[in-house]
This record gives structure tokens, sequence and C-alpha cells, in this order.
């Protein structure tokens, strides 16, 4: 199964997708976390090294390698031309979640107990005024997009506000957890997610945590501007993680607050219970491929890429 964190920056998408990510390897399934956040804490807060620019997987190396081994047979002979809209088929080569431990992403992870964690990179000096972002989460998109996730968890903690529809990883979800704090500016960046998540047909998938409530006049600012059947629940402003942002120490399930512990609870059971549907999600995909392969920039460049689309590939 799969699950974003989402919401604008400093909303705390990072903590509570760790948070989530420490409960649920608990069950003994592995968990590949994808931090794709452009400030990146994952690593800090689950205790593991900081990663070497070599490792991240937006870095030209290892998007090279993990989209050479994705191609498979495929005749695609400009790796270019593998575009992060490019879906799998028969000749493609998936990786499978309870395989992270060999290539391709063997390589560029770290992993500790169950969970396998990557890092999809940040902007480096030479991108400064010259490269987008989104170009960086092409990789991620064409890994989502080929990974095998019923025997496991994909947990990604994502870029901030509504840059996923810049792109295919809104449609790439069982559940999608947009963190709302008690604020104007957040609520606003939910109310435009939401209304760009209608228009994807993605937004039965959305759902509200509300973050940082320190009292009842929080939750009741919340529940006054999100949908009541979009709340699923509240996460407490809690001391002991205060404590971890001042002294950059690891997190641990076990210590916090309690109540905030029944809630990361309650979503798993609501990822769990969701279909496990990865051929609708294909559907999808070929859907934006066709969309666009279709600009002028990518046909003048590369020529009609529609035909990289297998429709007798299914995922099993």
């Amino acid at each position: 199964m799969r699950i974003a964190f989402v919401g604008k920056g400093g909303s705390g998408k990072t903590t509570l997708a760790a948070l989530f990510s420490l409960l649920i390897e608990k069950d003994g399934r592995p968990v590949a976390i994808f931090d794709g956040d452009l400030n990146m804490h994952m690593p800090e807060l689950l205790g593991f090294e900081p990663f070497p620019l070599n490792k991240h997987l937006s870095q030209p190396k290892p998007s090279q390698i993990i989209k050479s081994y994705l191609k498979g047979k495929n005749k695609i002979k400009d790796l270019d031309a593998f575009r992060k809209t490019t879906p799998p088929t028969k000749l493609s080569k998936l990786i499978q979640i309870k395989e992270l431990h060999k290539p391709p992403l063997a390589k560029f992870g770290q992993t500790k107990g169950n969970i396998n964690l990557f890092i999809v990179g940040t902007y480096e000096e030479d991108g400064i005024g010259s490269s987008c972002y989104h170009n960086n989460l092409s990789i991620l998109e064409n890994i989502l997009s080929h990974i095998v996730d019923k025997d496991g968890y994909v947990v990604v903690d994502m870029v901030a506000g509504v840059d996923a529809f810049a792109n295919t990883l809104h449609s790439q979800f069982d559940l999608i957890c947009m963190i709302v704090e008690p604020t104007k500016r957040s609520v606003e960046v939910f109310e435009k997610y939401q209304e760009l998540a209608k228009g994807a047909n993605v937004h039965n998938h959305l759902v509200v945590i509300g973050n940082k409530i320190r009292s009842d006049s929080d939750q009741k600012f919340i529940r006054a501007h999100i949908p009541k059947d979009k709340i699923i629940g509240f996460f407490l402003e809690d001391e002991y993680l205060r404590k971890i942002d001042q002294t950059g120490e690891t997190l641990s399930i076990d210590l916090i607050n309690k109540n905030n512990r029944k809630l990361l609870e309650s979503i798993k059971s609501d990822l769990n219970s969701r279909l496990h549907a990865p051929n609708e999600r294909l559907k999808k995909l070929w859907k934006l491929h066709k969309k666009y392969v279709s600009q002028k920039s990518i046909t003048e460049r590369f020529g009609d890429l529609s035909g990289q689309i297998d429709k007798s590939f299914k995922f099993e």
C-alpha cells in the first residue's frame, strides 16, 4: 500500500511521515520511505547517516542506473526518452518491495530493521537559476510507476504545497494525508489541493490531519474550514516532539503522546482498508503520459512517445 504526506512547508509532513513509518514497521513487512522534500530531514529523524550526494536518486548517475534497469527490454534507445510519465510494459523490469536490497535501489538507500530509506535530492549549486525541482522528482515518479508494493508499504514525504499536480505524483497513492495547521494560510493550501484533487479524480484518496493542535479552539478552527468527512483526526502539540526539534535526537514511536499514537493507528487502519488497485493507477498513468508526451517540446525532440504504452500489461 502507498501513502503520501502533503501540506504547506513547515506543516509537519516529515515528522508525521517518519512516525507513521516507525508504526507500520512493527508489522514486520518492508517499508520503503522516499524523502521527496527539498529539505531533507528524514535521515536525521529516523537515526540514519546523512546521505552523500552520490546516493541522491535524482543525481545523474543513480537516475541513469535506475532508468536503465526499469527500461528492461523496451526499445528505448535514448534514456532521455524514458520520461517521467513512461509507464511499465511487459518488457519492463519492476521493483519488488520485498527485494529493495537488490539492484537497482540497493546502492542508493539505507536500511534499518524493516525500513528502507531513499532520498530524492535537492537543489545543487550548479542548478541555481537554471533548474526546477520538478526535474528532480522525475526519478521518483519512475520508481513509483514501476514498484510492486502489495507485500509492504511505500511512504513518501512529498514536496510542499500543490506541486504534486505538476507531475504524476498526485495519482500514485492509495491514501494522501494532507497536514493542515490551524492557520488561514494552511487552510488556503488545503482548499487549492482539494480543488485540484477533484479535477484529477483523486479526491476520494485525500484525508486531513489537523496538526500542531494546542487547544479546543484550534480544533474548532479546523472543523470550521475543513469538510467533516475529510478530517481523520488531530495531532496534538507534543512536548516530546518539541524536544526532538531542539536536540536533533532520533524519533521513537513509543514516546509520543498516546492520543497521537491512536491517530497514527487510525491512519494505518484507513490505509489497510483501502482497495489495492495498481491497475487503476496504471490507467491514470496512461492518460497522463498521453497528455504529457503530446506537448510540442516533447514531440519535436523525441517524436511520438505514446507508443510507450502497452495496454496488454497488467500488474498481477
